[in-house]
């Protein structure tokens, strides 16, 4: 992913997610880390025009999104799970399962 499908997506779905919960930009304060992607002139432009407020993110700061490491913890069960699920419908229901602990299910 580089800079501008970044900023696609802010577009896209940011912007979308707000309308939907009838939030304006200036009613948030939104946070990403330091990477390339999110940093670049591009984005930051996008994120001024469009008035959203960015949490400051100090340079070498730890990763505080636990997000990542969930992904990668299901990922690594999903690699063992059998049945392989088949379809998107058959890779939620697992993910499910994984995440509330019935892996055996």
């Amino acid at each position: 992913m580089d800079a501008k499908m970044y900023r696609h997506i802010l577009e896209e779905s940011l912007l979308g997610t707000l309308h939907d919960h009838r939030l304006g930009p200036n009613t948030i304060i939104f946070q990403h880390d330091n990477d390339p992607k999110h940093m670049a002139r591009l984005v930051q432009e996008w994120l001024e025009h469009q008035n959203l407020l960015v949490l400051p993110w100090p340079p070498s700061f730890l990763d505080l999104n636990i997000i990542e490491n969930v992904w990668a913890e299901i990922k690594k069960r999903l690699e063992t799970y059998r049945p392989r699920p088949r379809n998107t419908e058959e890779l939620w229901r697992v993910v499910q399962k994984l995440c509330e602990g019935k892996e055996g299910s």
